[in-house]
């Protein structure tokens, strides 16, 4: 299981489109798997899914993009997706300051899911065409992406399984349930403490 895991990684390595898209589909199984949670379940994933987000659009912003500008005749569309990214990011920290006790959280995470997924369907549609046409190293892109991701996914507390779809090991369910009893404050609490060391 873990060779199979590696090799996965390795190789959405290799290509940027293949390892933003396995982000996307992940992303996608989560907002499927929250419409569908039980209430001990809602904040978990919540976190779990403003977390990968918040990874997914800063290795975008930092790597994917200004190589996009630079390549691709459309320029408009990074100027479209970083707008697109600043209104998810405002959703992302209210659902960070909220719990599954707010009345709106459950409606803030499906407005986020909405805009996530029109954004991708751009992205994959668009964007990575028009990349691909300009013969961009998606090899390269992909490893400096994935090297990027790792390290961020290490300052917010983020591990492998977090990637592992949206069905989580029975663990790591465990885990996500304490976690839920955990106010969202401590949470983030011990996020930012990680990310200082």
């Amino acid at each position: 299981m873990v060779r199979a895991t590696q090799g996965k990684q390795s190789e959405a390595s290799l290509d940027a489109i293949a390892l933003l898209k396995q982000d996307h589909r992940l992303v996608e199984q989560l907002f499927d798997e929250f419409e569908d949670a039980a209430d001990e379940q809602l904040d978990p994933l919540a976190e779990r899914i403003c977390k990968l987000l918040t990874v997914h659009t800063q290795i975008e912003e930092e790597l994917l993009y200004p190589e996009a500008e630079e390549s691709i005749e459309d320029s408009d569309l990074v100027q479209e997706a970083l707008v697109e990214h600043g209104s998810a990011k405002e959703l992302i920290a209210k659902i960070e300051a909220m719990s599954s006790d707010d009345e709106e959280f459950k409606a803030t995470v499906k407005v986020l899911g909405e805009y996530v997924k029109h954004h991708v369907k751009e992205e994959e549609g668009e964007l990575f065409p028009q990349m691909k046409k300009a013969k961009v190293d998606l090899q390269e892109l992909g490893s400096n992406l994935m090297e990027r991701k790792a390290t961020l996914m290490e300052e917010l507390g983020l591990h492998e399984e977090d990637e592992q779809g949206a069905v989580a090991s029975p663990r790591a369910s465990s885990r996500a349930s304490r976690g839920g009893a955990r106010s969202r404050s401590g949470a983030r609490g011990a996020s930012s403490r990680s990310r200082a060391h």
